[in-house]
């Protein structure tokens, strides 16, 4: 079953999932491979 990646929208077989907060609300959304290695690289500072 194909997801849609939350940042750049591709649909993709393969997703990740991940947390986000937003005042004090936690949000769960899908990122695909490449996204998601941005995201851990932007994490990492």
């Amino acid at each position: 079953m194909k997801e849609t990646c939350f940042y750049c929208q591709c649909e993709c077989n393969e997703v990740h999932y991940v947390s986000f907060y937003t005042l004090d609300e936690e949000r769960v959304e899908t990122l695909c491979p490449e996204c998601y290695q941005e995201w851990l690289q932007g994490i990492k500072g």
